[in-house]
Order: structure tokens, then C-alpha cells, then sequence
């Protein structure tokens, strides 16, 4: 059995209360073996199910939830289609994608993700459905259900709001993310002032089979040209590059020009790609003339990225708890002290406005 969350200092540790989760599957198959798989974890409750997304609305309307698992293909309408209303529904409740087009249709699965999702799974074959799925699906259903972010103490509640007023016009921004983190990104990309022309280099946890459809839908978002990163390219103005899903997005510095390269291995994180890997190298790079934008994600990917750009004086904005689905990398980030701002989505988007016209 999973252990229970416990927090320092308290003993006994609080008792949680279960994981409330609701099953959207027009397949009663599909739902039955999720409920069972569920339903034998003891800290894990399926308080409701639904064939199809109106009545998964009709549901919410009355009953709250932790955590939705939705699937996409339903009938009368998808699960894609009725995400927008699901969320506005759902209150605090994370989305969780179940569904086979979560992994044959790489674009569907990027977009429930811009729309607000949290996390997809791809949903096996009748035959597949034991074994390791099983093990996948409660874990990110005990990690999303328990990731919710504890009440703030105050310390960041009453904080300042910060102008950039004191901040230089950056020469590249990194911006790193994992849960929740797409749709702040795509904030970021349809609003930049377009007087920032410095390359913009972004790590997005992803499975690498979403890596390209991740990068063209950044692409409609802008001007810009936003390409997956090459190893060997050399960095242009006015490009967003995104780290593969199979390697380190980090770059090094070559005479006058800099060169994009992939870290096959990285010691000091977990992920892949990794937020820190990217930072760490561009702080070499850059110095104090980088820019790093952390969003919403599990974990503390980029803590020890933004150890390295505060030792060289360059500025860390984070996403902050209140707009964050997961404030685990940003809220890492803050608790060291480390963050330059603690400010939310549109907050960081008038910060790099004013960057545009400071010297």
C-alpha cells in the first residue's frame, strides 16, 4: 500500500481523507476495470461514473471530486470537446486523460493538456489492461490527489507586486514546466512583446512522442519560429526551442555564436527532459543576461537551475500557488528563496513587457 503523506514535525500524521475520483468512459468494460484497479487502493474512492461528458457535467453539479478520469472518444460529445465545461464544473478537480487516443493521437492528447488537463495515460488493449498500467494509473491518481498545495502560511500571501522595474532586457529566456505549465506557455508565446527577439529556450515535461505536435502548436501561437531543438544548430533571434522528449535541451557557448546540443545523461534530476540540465547550461551561457520562467509541475525540477542563475545574478519569475495546478517546481523554487518574483501567468507576461524597453 502506498504510504501516506506525512509532514515534519506532527505525530500522529493527519489522517486524509480518500482520493474522490470520477470515471468518464462511454465503455462500461473501461469503467468497471477502472473501478476495480481504484477501488482496492484504501486511499482512493470512486464516488461516481458516467457514459458520456454531459452526464459527467450533470454529475458536478452537485458532487465533488478530486480527480476526473476522462476518456476523449465518446459519443455525442468528446471528451475534448466538453473539457472546457468539465473544468468550470469541477472546481479544483484534476483531469486525467485515459483514453487509446492519448498515445495514437499524439495532437488530441497535447491539447487536452493546453486545455487544462493535467496528465493523459494511454488506455491498453482489452488484454493490457493488468500489470503495469495498473500500476501507472494509481500512481498519477494518488500523485495528482495528493499534489494539491498546502494552505500558505503567509509568507508569500502578502508579498509585493513586483514591476521588473529593476530588470534588464533579457538576451534569452528559459522557461521550464511540467503539470499544468502548457497553457501559461501558450500565454506567454501569444502575448511577448514582439521588441523581445531573444531566442526562447523551453523544457516541457512531455512523453517524446509529443515533443512535435507540442512544437506546432506553440508555432500557431506566434511569429516566432518554434522548432524542436537540433543538436548543433546555432541559436537565432526571434526562435523557441523545445527539448526533445528523449534527451537535455542545453546549449554552450562556440566564438561568438551559441550552439544547441542534447545531454544524453544527467545525474542531478529524475526527468527527462530536465528543466535543470537546460538552466544549469544557460547560465553558463548567459550569466545574468538570461531570464528563467518557472510554471506549474510536480516535483523541484529547476531548483538546481535556479541555484545556478542566482549565482550569477539572473532573475527567476515563478508561477505563483494560487494560479499554479501543482506548485511543486515553482513553490521548490520559492521556499529556498531563490525566485526573484512569485507572480501569476499574466503578472509574468507585464514583467517582460517592461524588460522590452529597459536598456
Amino acid at each position: 500500500m502506498p504510504a501516506l503523506q506525512t509532514f515534519e514535525g506532527v505525530w500522529p500524521p493527519p489522517i486524509l481523507a480518500p482520493i474522490r475520483v470520477m470515471l468518464v468512459d462511454d465503455s462500461i468494460v473501461a469503467r468497471s476495470i477502472f473501478a476495480r484497479v481504484l477501488g482496492d487502493q484504501p486511499d482512493i474512492e470512486i464516488v461516481c461514473e458516467a457514459s458520456d461528458a454531459e452526464g459527467a457535467v450533470a454529475y458536478l453539479s452537485h458532487i465533488e471530486v478530486d480527480i476526473i478520469l476522462l476518456d476523449i472518444e465518446m459519443p455525442k460529445r468528446s471528451g475534448l470537446d466538453a473539457l472546457p465545461d468539465i473544468i468550470a464544473k469541477a472546481k479544483s478537480a484534476r483531469i486525467l486523460i485515459v483514453s487509446a487516443f492519448a498515445e495514437e493521437n499524439g495532437p488530441a492528447a497535447v491539447q487536452a493538456l493546453s486545455l487544462g488537463a493535467c496528465d493523459t495515460l494511454a488506455k491498453p488493449g482489452r488484454a493490457g489492461f493488468s500489470g503495469r498500467f495498473s500500476e501507472i494509473l494509481i500512481d498519477k491518481v494518488l500523485r495528482l490527489g495528493r499534489s494539491a498545495p498546502m494552505p500558505s502560511s503567509g509568507r508569500f500571501a502578502d508579498r509585493p507586486i513586483f514591476d521588473g522595474a529593476t530588470l534588464s532586457k533579457p538576451r534569452c529566456i528559459a522557461i521550464g514546466s511540467s503539470t499544468g505549465g502548457i497553457p501559461p506557455i501558450h500565454l506567454v508565446l501569444r502575448t511577448l512583446n514582439p521588441a523581445i527577439d531573444c531566442p526562447i529556450f523551453i523544457t516541457q515535461h512531455l512523453p517524446s512522442a509529443f515533443m512535435t505536435f507540442f512544437a506546432r502548436q506553440l508555432d500557431g501561437l506566434t511569429d516566432r519560429i518554434v522548432k524542436v531543438a537540433e543538436v548543433g544548430e546555432r541559436v537565432k533571434s526571434n526562435h523557441v526551442y523545445v527539448a526533445p522528449g528523449d534527451a537535455h535541451l542545453i546549449c554552450r557557448a562556440e566564438g561568438d555564436d551559441v550552439i544547441i546540443d542534447h545531454q544524453l545523461e544527467y545525474t542531478g534530476s529524475r526527468y527527462c527532459p530536465s528543466v535543470d540540465a537546460m538552466l544549469e547550461s544557460i547560465a553558463r551561457v548567459y550569466g545574468l543576461e538570461a531570464f528563467a520562467i518557472i510554471f506549474s509541475g510536480m516535483g523541484n525540477d529547476g531548483l538546481a537551475g535556479a541555484r545556478a542563475f542566482k549565482q550569477r545574478g539572473a532573475a527567476v519569475l515563478v508561477q505563483d500557488m494560487q494560479s499554479s495546478v501543482v506548485w511543486g517546481m515553482p513553490g521548490a523554487i520559492a521556499k529556498e528563496g531563490l525566485a526573484t518574483a512569485i507572480l501569476q501567468p499574466d503578472q509574468i507576461v507585464d514583467v517582460l513587457a517592461r524588460t522590452a524597453i529597459a536598456r
